[in-house]
């Protein structure tokens, strides 16, 4: 091991003074990227004081700083590698020392001209990412505040040259403040150098109609919003004794600034800029007020931060802006989370702050709520609820922000979509409560895409409303439509399809219940009568669906919760899934598929009622024609998942499936289907089918020859498992004829072949295994176990056959099966239920089938790290040349003939003497790391300098 490090030291070294040749090109950068990557690695392993490894990268760099101090000048890739480089070691303080001694850092910042204008953002990034490494520790922070390189990376994240740049030079700054908080003059500095494009900065209050041109051209005083933003962002949070905030606040007096910027902008185009770092500065006022020792926020700071909220707000609604309000809410819940992740703290009023700026996020979502749903109880029962979570002054906001909407021409499917995305883009954050109150705001507009002759819940007093309300006593009324007027399936798709998708998000993550939230019972039928409509796009369709399957598998509807078999819109909704399966868009029909699979996994246990569901709506013989007609192989596959399921539950095997003949049909597509998804699942239809029902012997036979051909040949991985997930059934279920249970052998036992009860003694267990090891051998699947384990076209099958044989060995061990066999156990009988007649094999004939495929099984014996390493190579060079069909089918020949021929002495000898752990291990570490190892890498560096760079041999 030793040794063979020093190799690798020594080619290092070899590959480093390449780079300090003066003709030398770098073909690729990437190359050293993947080299940085692994001296990271390495290095990060080493000991404090190993210096061993580092040496050979402290002595190269003052030589790489000599040679380059005579003028000759190095490459950019170059030049950046020796940046990383020098950041990566330096992360130690031992090791920085060693290079500042010998003034390493600034030799280096001279030659290399750090401070020039010009620099290509590939040496930016790199000179950064180096002071990053440098500021980790106190030492290195010292040496880059008093030698002033901080003012380079300011001037790159004011300059905003790209984006990778401009993200870490925010990140080396706020990182370096918060390192130094208590240090500060040293802040101050930095503080007022970041901030002063912003206080050099004269708005005058008549400047309203130019800002947006003044802005455009001034993109340096966007970019320290920017940069003032993200440090605020950082810091703010990140404990609640640091100072850093309340220094850029005092120093720069950021809000007096930026609300000069907020008032006067008169478009959003450049209202991102402030926005976002006016509420900043709210929430270091909220801070301020809470103190270590208590959990009560003083109330001062309270009235501040409401104040201020307010004054947001309406500055907003006076532009009109809704979605920037929206915005600012949630990027309200997310500071406020943040905030109490800090520390626990007590409003001094009873309303929930999340309560407030969920209600104003869902406000566009409501005002476009048709009239006649208004009168609808759920409805006044949900905004009863909001009346009751929110305080007055935010009813007042709310009420103003209806009026703005109603008064306004303003796209409300637009503001409505990115409402529904915002609010999804907190969901993570969300209390249970906020996500009840956003899935009913969702609910009731999704509801008023339904015709106004429908209702899920009752209405109140529609009618004599109706009568009583007169144009001309309630003219107001009348002046805003909704959005939702008319057809809104129709007319506006877009909204339909956020909501379908934030009902969806929403379900997915909080599976609500008709418990605490009502609307959940109208999912079922809202998502019914969407499908339900002829003008509906394929893409909606599928949304619906998703929304149906979603429904059912969380038992939303009531009756499904209480397991009751009540009249539902479950009878309504089979007509609807029957001519959405015959849809002629393939997504809509797989959609479908899948909301059926849920109904028949549902009804294999909790919810029989199911069974006829499917039965009367004839699924099962749909999908069965599905299978052979379709002619999108995604929805053959999705059927025969369908299949698979209903294979399990009995009545609609007798009832539908059992005169399908299933069998061949899964057959046929495993030897004809071109797509191996379609494959894959046929092979996971025909280990169901094996599982669960009964089979004569000649179907099992065809069974497994199908099973074996797939595990063996077929080109996919995924058809590959599948086939040996059948396998390892197949297994259990000889052991389990064995009498094994739980993969233990009771004390006592029903013996078939003797018909009466006997005791399991060691050598009675024994006995039966080895009998059913000898079936298994008969039956071709110890052979397969042992070819897939040595498959090396794909590293997932060997891990599928290694998984079955170590658990079989495990079992085998634990029976002593490895020990010598006695001469009882020589002789074990077979059932002649088992017996299968094959015609006599000469022994000869027997011995040189054996002698062709041993080295197989010495193979995997013999395994060890380097032979294993050495076949894999050969076997992985081998399969990209291509054979000649008649040479494949005769490889194929002479693997069936092998598979056949492993016996269980055979396979006990390979499994007994082959760690498969081990060997699994290996092979999957010299997958991961054959073109991307340390060695790899360095081997190509140099054999492309000796190819005098003409081609590159891997490519990465």
């Amino acid at each position: 091991m030793n040794s063979c490090i020093k190799k690798n030291e020594e080619v290092l070294a070899k590959v480093l003074d390449l780079f300090l040749l003066p003709d030398y090109n770098v073909i690729s950068p990437t190359y050293l990227d993947h080299l940085l990557t692994h001296i990271a690695e390495n290095t990060k392993e080493c000991a404090t004081v190993d210096y061993e490894y580092c040496e050979v990268f402290q002595e190269w760099i003052p030589k790489a700083l000599a040679i380059w101090e005579t003028g000759q000048k190095a490459s950019h890739p170059v030049i950046t590698f020796t940046l990383k480089l020098v950041g990566i070691i330096s992360r130690h303080e031992l090791r920085y020392h060693y290079w500042h001694c010998q003034d390493v850092y600034n030799r280096l910042y001279k030659i290399l001209q750090l401070h020039r204008e010009d620099l290509p953002a590939s040496i930016k990034m790199a000179y950064t990412t180096m002071l990053s490494d440098l500021i980790v520790h106190r030492s290195g922070r010292q040496w880059v505040i008093h030698s002033g390189v901080w003012e380079d990376v300011v001037k790159y994240a004011h300059w905003n040259q790209t984006m990778y740049v401009t993200r870490e030079s925010q990140k080396f700054l706020w990182t370096l403040l918060l390192h130094e908080h208590k240090n500060t003059e040293t802040c101050k500095e930095i503080i007022l150098a970041v901030a002063a494009p912003l206080m050099s900065n004269i708005l005058d209050g008549q400047m309203h109609q130019t800002l947006e041109t003044y802005l455009e051209q001034n993109k340096l005083l966007c970019s320290t919003l920017n940069l003032l933003t993200n440090i605020l962002e950082n810091t703010l949070f990140a404990s609640l004794d640091n100072s850093i905030p309340e220094l850029i606040e005092r120093l720069v007096d950021l809000e007096m600034r930026v609300k000069a910027l907020f008032e006067a902008c008169i478009s959003t185009r450049f209202l991102q800029h402030v926005h976002k770092l006016l509420l900043l500065s709210l929430f270091l006022k909220l801070k301020q007020g809470i103190k270590e020792h208590t959990t009560v926020i003083e109330t001062e700071a309270w009235h501040k931060f409401c104040y201020g909220m307010c004054y947001i707000f309406m500055m907003l609604l006076s532009k009109k802006d809704i979605i920037e309000l929206v915005k600012n809410n949630k990027f309200s819940m997310t500071y406020w989370k943040k905030l109490l992740a800090l520390h626990e703290f007590v409003l001094p009023e009873q309303h929930k702050f999340e309560h407030q700026a969920i209600a104003i996020m869902i406000i566009p979502l409501c005002v476009c709520i048709k009239k006649n749903h208004l009168n609808h109880d759920l409805f006044d029962m949900f905004i009863n609820k909001i009346f009751d979570v929110t305080c007055v002054p935010v009813q007042r906001l709310l009420y103003n922000m209806r009026d703005v909407i109603r008064k306004s021409d303003l796209p409300m499917e637009q503001i409505c979509k990115v409402s529904i995305d915002l609010l999804l883009e907190i969901s993570d954050i969300m209390d249970r409560d906020v996500a009840v109150i956003t899935f009913q705001a969702l609910s009731h507009v999704l509801k008023s895409y339904m015709p106004d002759i429908w209702g899920c819940g009752q209405a109140r007093n529609c009618t004599s409303d109706r009568n009583s309300t007169s144009p001309s006593e309630h003219p107001r009324k009348l002046l805003y439509k909704s959005i939702l007027d008319g057809d809104p399936i129709v007319d506006s798709p877009i909204l339909l399809a956020s909501l379908l998708d934030g009902l969806a998000v929403m379900t997915e993550k909080f599976k609500l219940k008709w418990q605490e939230c009502v609307e959940t019972i109208c999912m079922l039928s809202l998502a019914q009568e969407i499908l339900n409509h002829p003008g509906i796009l394929p893409t909606i369709c599928v949304k619906a669906l998703k929304l149906c399957k979603l429904a059912i598998h969380n038992f939303m509807p009531p009756n499904l919760a209480l397991l009751v078999d009540s009249d539902s819109n479950m009878n309504e909704i089979g007509p609807t899934l029957f001519k959405r399966l015959h849809d002629p868009n393939w997504e809509v029909r797989d959609s479908v598929l899948e909301v059926l699979n849920t109904i028949a996994i549902i009804s294999e246990d909790k919810y029989p009622a199911f069974q006829d569901f499917l039965l009367i709506n004839q699924f099962p013989k749909v999908a069965v024609e599905i299978i052979k007609t379709d002619n999108e192989s995604y929805v053959r596959a999705s059927a025969l998942t369908f299949i698979a399921t209903m294979v399990r539950i009995n009545k609609l095997w007798e009832l539908q499936l059992s005169q399908k003949n299933l069998t061949e049909t899964a057959i046929y597509l495993l030897k004809d289907e071109s797509e191996a998804i379609v494959r894959r699942d046929a092979v996971n239809l025909i280990k169901e089918l094996y599982v669960h029902q009964k089979w004569s012997k000649e179907v099992i036979d065809s069974m497994l020859r199908a099973m074996c051909m797939a595990a063996v040949f077929d080109l996919h991985w995924e058809v590959k498992t599948n086939a040996l997930s059948f396998w390892d059934h197949f297994v259990k279920s000889h052991l389990t004829d064995q009498g094994m249970l739980d993969d233990s052998f009771p004390n006592v036992t029903f013996s078939k072949e003797h018909r009466k009860i006997v005791a399991l003694n060691e050598t009675e267990i024994k006995r039966r295994l080895n009998k059913a090891l000898d079936e298994l051998a008969r039956q071709s699947c110890l052979g397969v176990l042992l070819v897939t384990l040595k498959d090396d076209s794909d590293f997932e099958v060997c891990k599928a056959s290694a998984a079955i044989i170590s658990k079989l060995k495990t079992c085998l061990l634990k029976y002593k099966l490895d020990e010598p066999p006695s001469p009882v156990e020589n002789h074990a009988t077979i059932d002649t239920v088992y017996v299968k007649e094959t015609s006599p094999v000469s022994s000869s004939i027997y011995d040189k089938k054996s002698r062709n495929a041993s080295h197989i099984i010495e193979e995997i014996v013999d395994a060890n790290d380097a032979n294993l390493l050495a076949t894999i190579c050969k076997n992985s060079m081998n399969m990209d040349a291509e054979m000649p069909i008649e040479e494949e089918e005769k490889e194929e020949k002479k693997t069936l003939r092998y598979i056949s021929s492993v016996t269980r002495q055979d396979f006990l000898h390979a499994i007994f003497n082959c760690d498969i752990d081990a060997y699994i291990e290996e092979k999957n570490r010299w997958l991961k790391t054959y073109t991307s190892s340390f060695e790899s890498i360095l081997d190509d560096i140099l054999t492309m300098h000796k190819q005098n760079d003409v081609n590159s041999m891997d490519c990465y």
